[in-house]
């Protein structure tokens, strides 16, 4: 962890640099693509190992605790913007430990903007979730008044939400809350996969099940969906960085406050992954498990609203190409044990 910011720090592009809050997947690649984009990326994060190999500017702290550490990040950068990635993921976690959610998303968010307006920040981007809807039996609109999350996790989200609002009305923070699908695949320019096999993340769960020839646990075939399998919207983790990319040159301009969907309109059934996997991995062993906690029946966005406003569309998110990206990204971590 860094007490203070070396003065002779090489700043790149001070006119375009930008915070980034995590050194996840989601925000390593985020801010390999910034700076593929001509921006000077700036990460701060609890974990930055995968994401220094790629973006120069990381430091290592542990938000909220280490907010007074922005003070000297944000002058010697002259940042006027953040893409806030960071925050706790876990729906099953957030139902046993929903006192760690509220803490780790909402408080902190809470705190990151108080510093934002007292370090005349005016522009951030925030990492919402596809999980504030609910479980709605049909495509999710932004426009959608009535919200019920079914877990702390999409609650705490919801909230943010809110809360962004509240300070765009009091102290001009401009904000775009990007309710962000299902993530996958790999972005090869920054050569950063998803890692995670927690059951959340469940291609990288399938794949190494096929791989390694273990037994993959189907959790529930009673959701409301043509298989009985739970169905979500699959974007590629290249259309989601390109999304932010086109959100932060209008954030402030001609976007001062909204929500978009950032996902494809296609839904696709936890069956149907395991069967497109199993093209690369041979036949995968599937056993039937419990049904998750707190977990919708379909999550799939309406799209029509973020095509509007941002003039972007998904182009790499056919479910064909995520899968092969994430299988060559499993190939790349374990040569050893597949070959």
């Amino acid at each position: 962890m860094l007490d203070t910011i070396s003065q002779d720090t090489k700043v790149t592009n001070i006119n375009k640099s930008v915070l980034v809050t995590g050194g996840g997947y989601i925000g390593s690649n985020i801010a390999g693509c910034l700076q593929q984009n001509g921006y000077t990326p700036v990460v701060v994060g609890k974990s930055i190992d995968s994401v220094s190999k790629i973006v120069n500017d990381c430091y290592e702290m542990d938000l909220p605790k280490d907010l007074h550490l922005l003070d000297d990040i944000v002058k010697r950068y002259n940042i006027d913007t953040i893409i806030h990635t960071a925050s706790s993921k876990n729906i099953s976690e957030s139902i046993i430990h929903p006192d760690r959610y509220y803490k780790n998303n909402v408080i902190m968010t809470v705190q990151l903007l108080n510093k934002c307006v007292q370090l005349g920040i005016n522009k951030m981007i925030f990492n919402s979730s596809s999980s504030v809807y609910g479980n709605l039996n049909g495509p999710c609109f932004e426009t959608e008044t009535n919200l019920m999350p079914t877990n702390p996790y999409g609650q705490t989200k919801l909230i943010c939400e809110k809360i962004l609002h509240d300070y765009y009305n009091a102290y001009n923070v401009y904000s775009i809350s990007m309710r962000i699908f299902n993530v996958a695949g790999l972005c090869e320019d920054c050569g950063i996969g998803d890692s995670n096999k927690h059951v959340t993340h469940l291609i990288p769960g399938v794949i190494e099940s096929g791989y390694q020839a273990d037994q993959f646990v189907m959790n529930g075939k009673d959701y409301i969906t043509p298989d009985g399998t739970c169905m979500r919207d699959y974007i590629h983790i290249k259309d989601v960085c390109d999304a932010h990319i086109k959100a932060l040159g209008l954030l402030g301009t001609k976007i001062m406050f909204d929500t978009l969907n950032i996902g494809t309109g296609i839904g696709v059934t936890n069956q149907e992954i395991v069967n497109q996997v199993s093209r690369h991995t041979g036949a995968i062993d599937v056993v039937n498990g419990p049904r998750r906690q707190g977990d919708p029946d379909m999550l799939i966005a309406d799209m029509t609203k973020t095509q509007d406003r941002l003039n972007w569309k998904p182009k790499y998110s056919g479910i064909d190409n995520i899968i092969q990206s994430a299988v060559q990204w499993y190939k790349t971590c374990n040569k050893k044990e597949i070959n």
